[in-house]
C-alpha cells in the first residue's frame, strides 16, 4: 500500500466510514484513493465539519475531518466546546502547509507556528512527514477512539508521491431558477422564547429528539422539560442546526427538532446552505425569531433591521418552511413537521431561569444512552 492507502485503511479498521474534507491541494492525493466504503461531506468551513462530525459521533458512528493547518484558527472555540467538553473522538488529517517546500508567504507564517498553536490549546498531535511516521498509525487513531480524543494528524506535503489537482471532477455552476416571495412581518410578537418553548415540548412526541442552542435557549428548555432526549449546546455558537442535522441523518427513523435562533443563524448563515442541501426528511429546524442577541443582553440583530431569515431558506430552495407570530399557527407547523419553522417572538429572558446541572459529559452520555 502506498502512503494515502495506509491511512485510508486505518481509518476503515477502526470504523470510519465517513470524513468531513475542506479542501486543499495538498490533500488531493489522499483524497483521490478514498475508497468506496466511506463517504466524504465537501464542507464549506471547518466549524461545519465539526458539528456534522459531532452530530453523527451521538449516533455512535465514526467519523474524521481532511483539512488544512491555517483552518485550525477557524475552529478552536467549536473545537473547545464540543469534541473536547463533550469528550468525544475525531482524528483530524491537516495538510501542513507553510512546512515544506512552501512558496506562499502568507502559509509560512501560520505554518511555522501550529506546532505551538496545538501546544496552547492542548490538542495532541502527530506528525508524518515520511512512511515511517505511519507505523502504527491504524493502532493510533484506535486509540483517539477509545480514549475519547481530538488528535491532529500533521500531514507534510512530503508524505504524498503525487500531488494531482483532479479530485472529484471540476466543478462549474450550475444555478435553479429561484422565484421567491416571502411575507413580511410587522406584527407584535406576544410570547417569549420560554413560552415558545413550552408550546414546542406540548408538540413534539415523547420519543422525539430535541437539541437546544446554547445559552438561554438550552437553559429554558432544560427549566421547562428536562428529557434524556434533550441535547443540550454548552458551547459553539451557531453549530446546532449542524449537529441537528449530522444526527438526523444517521437516524431516520427518529424526528430531531432544533431550537435555534436568529442570531445563531446570522452568525453561521453555512448551516442554512447545508440544511438546503442535505435537508433530512425527519428534521425541523426551529428559528425562534426575537430580532435579538438574548443569551448577550438581547442587542439588536439583523433580524430587527429587516434581513429576512425565512426569504434566504426559501431562496436557497428549502420547499417545506413557514412563518408566523401565532402560538398555535406555530405548533401546527411543529405537528406538520416542516423543514423550517419561523416563529417571530418578544425579546427577554425566563426571570426564574436556572443553570443546568449537568457537566457536558453527563448530557452526553444519558442522550446517547436513550436514542441508541
Amino acid at each position: 500500500m502506498n502512503n494515502s492507502e495506509r491511512i485510508w485503511h486505518a481509518l476503515t479498521e477502526n470504523g470510519v466510514d465517513k470524513v468531513a474534507y475542506m479542501p486543499c491541494n495538498k490533500l488531493n492525493a489522499v483524497m483521490k484513493q478514498r475508497p468506496d466504503n466511506i463517504d466524504v461531506w465537501d464542507i464549506s468551513k471547518e466549524s461545519i465539519g465539526l458539528g456534522l462530525c459531532f452530530g453523527r459521533s451521538l449516533a455512535a458512528k465514526r467519523s474524521a475531518m481532511f483539512m488544512q493547518n491555517t483552518g485550525l484558527g477557524n475552529l478552536v472555540t467549536d473545537l473547545y466546546t464540543m469534541q473536547k467538553l463533550y469528550q468525544e473522538a475525531l482524528p483530524i488529517f491537516v495538510s501542513w502547509r507553510g512546512h515544506y517546500q512552501e512558496l506562499i508567504e502568507a502559509q509560512v507564517i501560520f505554518g511555522t507556528k501550529v506546532e505551538d498553536l496545538l501546544k496552547a490549546i492542548d490538542v495532541e498531535y502527530k506528525i508524518l512527514e515520511t512512511s515511517a511516521d505511519l507505523q502504527g498509525i491504524e493502532e493510533d487513531i484506535s486509540n483517539c477512539f477509545s480514549e475519547k480524543k481530538v488528535k491532529v494528524y500533521l500531514c507534510s506535503p512530503q508524505l504524498w508521491e503525487t500531488n494531482s489537482p483532479d479530485y472529484h471532477v471540476f466543478g462549474q455552476p450550475r444555478l435553479n431558477a429561484i422565484e421567491v416571495q416571502v411575507k413580511g412581518y410587522e406584527g407584535t410578537p406576544t410570547v417569549q422564547r420560554a413560552g415558545a418553548i413550552a408550546a414546542t415540548m406540548e408538540t413534539v412526541n415523547k420519543d422525539d429528539i430535541v437539541i437546544s442552542q446554547i445559552g438561554f435557549p438550552s437553559r429554558e428548555l432544560y427549566s421547562c422539560d428536562d428529557r434524556t432526549t434533550n441535547f443540550y449546546m454548552l458551547g459553539a455558537l451557531g453549530s446546532a442546526t449542524e449537529v441537528a442535522i449530522g444526527l438526523a441523518l444517521e437516524l431516520p427513523q427518529r424526528h430531531v427538532y432544533v431550537i435555534d435562533g436568529d442570531g445563531s443563524f446570522f452568525f453561521n448563515p453555512n448551516q442554512l446552505f447545508d440544511l438546503a442541501a442535505m435537508c433530512p426528511q425527519n428534521l425541523t429546524v426551529i428559528c425562534l425569531d426575537n430580532g435579538s442577541w438574548g443569551s448577550t443582553g438581547n442587542q439588536p440583530t439583523l433580524s430587527s433591521k429587516g434581513f429576512n431569515l425565512s426569504a434566504i431558506v426559501k431562496s436557497l430552495g428549502l420547499k417545506h418552511t413557514g412563518m408566523t407570530g401565532d402560538t398555535e399557527v406555530f405548533q401546527g407547523m411543529l405537528a406538520e413537521k416542516l423543514n423550517f419553522v419561523h416563529f417571530m417572538i418578544e425579546a427577554g429572558n425566563k426571570a426564574d431561569d436556572c443553570e443546568i446541572p449537568y457537566s457536558a459529559v453527563e448530557i452526553k452520555q444519558r442522550f446517547m444512552q436513550a436514542i441508541n
